[in-house]
């Protein structure tokens, strides 16, 4: 499967685009490949790109003050990515992010992303349509940490997002919930795997 592929599909629910404008897209998208554990970009850095992941999974994360890492969320295939402030105000992130898995994304510069919104009208809503896409979709998947106890949580993890459940490490899984790792093993013990 060419890298492109999940791409072209994703960029087409939201908008038609002729052969020509897909083609200009994806030249206008680099591919990155980044091992398990590398890290993307960290807190204080700027990180003025769009991601779109192709395969693997990305977590992203904060370091609190007792330098404890707590998961804010995990991106994963199909799925965009982009820390707003470092894009759109070139300012230095808040957030941490590393590969979970290895993975392929496709990168997008804020420089790239001015130059497409000038020869596609909807290149801006296309992006747009994307970014409140991945806001959304990271806020449902914490709305469900404000609610039940941590098996709770762990079942709707497990109900709702199999695809991760299955490939992330227990320690973020355990961190994304908020709860201990040995709390989590001992939930998995009781019949939640």
């Amino acid at each position: 499967m060419n890298h492109y592929d999940s791409f072209i599909q994703y960029i087409q629910q939201h908008n038609s685009y002729s052969p020509e404008e897909i083609e200009r897209a994806c030249s206008a998208f680099e591919v990155e490949h980044i091992a398990s554990e590398a890290e993307l970009f960290r807190n204080g850095e700027r990180y003025a790109k769009v991601v779109f992941v192709v395969s693997g999974v990305l977590r992203v994360y904060i370091v609190d003050d007792s330098g404890e890492e707590i998961v804010k969320n995990f991106v994963a295939e199909n799925d965009f990515f982009a820390d707003m402030d470092s894009f759109d105000k070139n300012l230095p992130s808040n957030l941490n992010v590393s590969a979970v898995t290895d993975c392929t994304l496709l990168t997008h510069s804020k420089a790239t992303s001015e130059r497409m919104k000038s020869q596609f009208p909807n290149w801006d809503y296309s992006i747009k349509t994307a970014a409140l896409e991945a806001t959304t979709q990271m806020i449902t998947k914490q709305n469900f940490l404000r609610i039940g106890d941590s098996s709770d949580r762990y079942r709707h993890f497990v109900e709702k997002f199999p695809y991760l459940a299955q490939r992330v490490p227990l320690k973020y899984v355990a961190s994304y919930l908020r709860i201990t790792q040995s709390s989590l093993s001992r939930i998995r013990k009781q019949g939640w795997e």
